[in-house]
């Protein structure tokens, strides 16, 4: 749950007026100071030599049917991955020869042609931007030695490619290219950051209950969710916020928490429904008006955490990938006292982090992440949401590839918001109605 005051639920207490024009209302979300520049979205020459074609374009001032980089090499030089990744195919046919697709995270493709021979790995295999996967050759149909390099973007030639060479002009591999990818990520696995504590690819929920017992509620992988399952006791007496990540990158589902001293605790999952024993990883976070995660904010494919002061101002804590925090964070703009809720996770599928925040009067806003901050203003998504004391999500639970909301009534009766992949969330399915026990779902 991304309330105010998790455990202790109370409403913000400040009185709201929405003004029709979503500007009017968003809070500030510009950095305070610069921010540190990404190499998220930026690929790499994957070979040394001159720019003889791009796409569709025979760099003559000629169209040519073409649908890559013919970037010309010596034979037998290094061919270097644009972009970290898993080799998706290493094949040969009479056009390209012999060839290599390399899969990236957020539905790139790219593609090494004209090989002098296989690519070195083999399906299934990681490899790193910038290492070497093959050496350039002249096979398939080739009038010279050269490299064919093609980027696709799920499943369609990606042609403002062209827009990172320029026609005749000399590339060295390994250097970067001056274009960015969007939505192109470095981190592994879905796009959808995992809520995965059993380890069979269902995201799934943890409450803590009226007695202050933490629980595990192991979902269906259809919107549903099994019997709960005692994890710990005595979470509503001294801890709050609440939070989901994969905080230390391994693919399996942490939790974040405050105790009343302030210390923030680190839960690293075991993928099996358990955690290890917690490990304090900051100060200072009981008191904060929200905290949430379950995404990479800063565009370096590591987890990050978001919290709240109390008088609004939200920061960044960029996570270090290993459980810990980065030395610095990116502090933004002020404003989100207004909130009741706030909920993090990449909703719109780009890999990068959203918000989905509710103002006290029940509307819903969206605002896309992009590199070290939030869209200047937000899109309202829903209305009438008043009626929950708990709203949580981020996580794909109806199997669908798309980030979800849930959201529990008063009374206890709790829905699954399907979101549909553009940060809204036009439909709703009831759970089930025996959630009003529950102090907090996350």
């Amino acid at each position: 749950m991304k309330g105010p005051s998790r455990l202790r639920r109370g409403r913000i207490g400040v009185a709201v007026v929405i003004a029709l024009a979503v500007g009017a209302f968003a809070p500030s979300l510009s950095a305070s100071g610069p921010a540190t520049a990404a190499t998220d979205g930026q690929m790499v020459y994957p070979a040394s030599g001159n720019i003889q074609s791009k796409v569709g374009d025979g760099c003559r001032g000629n169209y040519r049917a073409h649908e890559g980089i013919d970037i010309s090499a010596a034979g037998g030089t290094p061919i270097l991955a644009a972009y970290s990744g898993v080799i998706k195919s290493r094949t040969v046919n009479s056009g390209y020869g012999n060839y290599t697709d390399v899969e990236h995270p957020g539905g790139y493709v790219t593609r090494y042609a004209h090989m002098a021979s296989p690519g070195t790995f083999a399906p299934g295999t990681r490899v790193e931007r910038g290492q070497q996967i093959g050496i350039v050759g002249n096979t398939g149909n080739s009038p010279a030695y050269h490299l064919h390099f093609e980027v696709r973007l799920n499943g369609a030639v990606y042609t403002a490619v062209n827009d990172g060479f320029v026609c005749l002009s000399n590339v060295a591999r390994g250097g970067t290219i001056p274009l960015y990818f969007p939505g192109l990520r470095t981190e592994a696995g879905p796009p959808i950051p995992p809520a995965d504590y059993t380890g069979d690819g269902k995201s799934d929920l943890l409450v803590v209950a009226g007695n202050g017992d933490l629980r595990l509620r192991a979902g269906t992988g259809a919107g549903g969710f099994h019997p709960a399952t005692t994890v710990a006791s005595g979470w509503a007496a001294d801890r709050r916020h609440v939070t989901r990540t994969d905080f230390n990158g391994d693919g399996k589902g942490d939790v974040l928490a405050a105790r009343t001293d302030g210390t923030l605790e680190f839960y690293a999952g075991n993928g099996a429904g358990g955690f290890a024993a917690p490990v304090n990883i900051g100060t200072g976070w009981y008191d904060l008006r929200h905290v949430t995660s379950g995404a990479d904010y800063t565009g370096d494919g590591k987890h990050d955490v978001l919290g709240v002061s109390d008088a609004g101002v939200l920061v960044i804590y960029r996570g270090d990938g290993a459980g810990g925090f980065a030395t610095s964070h990116i502090t933004l703009g002020g404003g989100w006292q207004r909130f009741q809720f706030v909920i993090g996770g990449d909703f719109n599928n780009d890999g990068r982090g959203d918000i989905i925040g509710m103002s006290d009067t029940g509307t819903l806003y969206f605002f896309p992440g992009v590199t070290n901050g939030f869209a200047d203003s937000a899109v309202v998504v829903g209305s009438g949401w008043v009626e929950f004391s708990a709203v949580t999500g981020g996580a794909d639970y109806d199997g669908d590839g798309k980030a979800d909301l849930l959201a529990r009534t008063a009374a206890g009766t709790l829905f699954l918001y399907s979101g549909n992949g553009d940060g809204g969330f036009p439909t709703r399915k009831l759970v089930s109605a025996d959630w009003a026990d529950h102090l907090a779902i996350e």
